[in-house]
């Protein structure tokens, strides 16, 4: 089960779970949730109203 990350505040992010950078910052709004789709292998963001926008990004190490 994938641990999603509840936003408290409008976050601007660049990177997911301390190792997933994205190719874009993604702005995630305050109580929208966040993480990573490990069987996509992209960060997700649950937009609140039924939404999740997928992003593009990379593991690093």
């Amino acid at each position: 089960m994938a641990r999603h990350t509840i936003a408290d505040r409008l976050l601007l992010v660049d990177t997911v779970d301390r190792w997933f950078h994205l190719d874009e910052p993604t702005f995630i709004g305050a109580g929208q949730a966040y993480r990573v789709d490990r069987s996509a292998d992209e960060p997700c963001v649950d937009r609140g109203d039924g939404r999740v926008s997928r992003h593009v990004g990379a593991m690093c190490r």
